[in-house]
């Protein structure tokens, strides 16, 4: 495996983002949090990993996804464990950076320990943080990353992750606006990359909340293509993301297997050690809300 996820703590979060797959299942994993020696292991087991040339095949460790990864309790272990092995982390953060994390001495360490810093714009869109203190907090961490590179070091780069959602492209024109205004902050800030992602609704959410969040194709066709004729383009940002995919969100199948999944070289990993090979969060998530 390329990279692996690690579910560390997909029931704990600081905020409340309407659209995260547990707020949308409205009761959490039971789950718990990841034992450290479990964590480890799938580490220690993936790094053993070497291709033909006696190169190591496991490049990124992503703790969780689900949850806000900076509270997991052995976040640090995790993060200096990894370093001791060379492997960079990979995270998504809601940008909050609590605790020690929010400070200057914590956020270097991140950057010096990570390949990729995703920081996603969701939290400050109903999820609990003032957009104005969200965005002081990605271009304090950007800061860092300067200071960091005066010395020479080697540093993770910066990115957005965006949700594409009905409250923020629900028609043409605020589309374009809200994209137009996200690229600006991100070149004035000095972020490296966003990834637009168009939303993912579990089939169990209500009629009512799909109507909210739901983005139909037509909308995200006329974004595509915005993007691709280069009136949303930035020389200074690369613009990636699910939107872009050529076969839009089509997922692998909950009762069957997926052709051509494009995470076909990841694996999560639950708390109890126990492993998942496909990306539908309709398999993570959705199925386990109807038991």
């Amino acid at each position: 495996m390329r990279r692996i996820t690690l579910l560390t703590n997909p029931d704990l979060c600081n905020l409340h983002c309407p659209l995260c797959f547990l707020n949308q299942r409205a009761h959490a994993t039971c789950y718990g949090e990841m034992p450290f020696d479990v964590a480890k292991a799938a580490v220690e087991r993936y790094a053993s990993k070497c291709d033909e040339q006696g190169r190591r095949v496991l490049q990124e460790v992503i703790p969780s996804t689900m949850g806000e990864p900076l509270l997991y309790s052995k976040f640090s272990d995790l993060l200096q464990f990894c370093r001791t092995l060379g492997i960079p982390m990979n995270i998504t953060t809601n940008g909050s950076f609590p605790g020690v994390w929010g400070s200057e001495a914590y956020l270097k360490e991140l950057l010096e320990a990570c390949s990729d810093i995703k920081v996603s714009l969701l939290s400050s869109e109903g999820g609990g943080i003032d957009f104005e203190y969200w965005c002081a907090n990605v271009r304090r961490l950007l800061e860092c990353r300067h200071d960091l590179q005066k010395t020479g070091a080697r540093v993770s780069t910066v990115s957005l992750q965006v949700t594409l959602h009905g409250e923020n492209v629900s028609d043409e024109k605020s589309a374009l606006e809200w994209a137009k205004n996200i690229l600006l902050f991100a070149e004035d800030a000095g972020i490296h990359r966003i990834k637009w992602n168009p939303v993912v609704l579990l089939e169990g959410v209500s009629r009512t909340f799909r109507d909210r969040f739901e983005v139909k194709e037509p909308l995200l066709e006329k974004l595509r293509y915005e993007f691709h004729s280069g009136k949303l383009r930035s020389s200074k940002v690369k613009n990636e993301g699910s939107l872009f995919f050529e076969k839009g969100m089509s997922l692998c199948p909950v009762g069957g297997k997926c052709d051509a999944c494009p995470f076909e070289d990841e694996v999560w990993v639950w708390p109890d050690g126990h492993e998942d090979h496909c990306p539908n969060p309709e398999r993570r998530w959705g199925v386990l809300q109807k038991q």
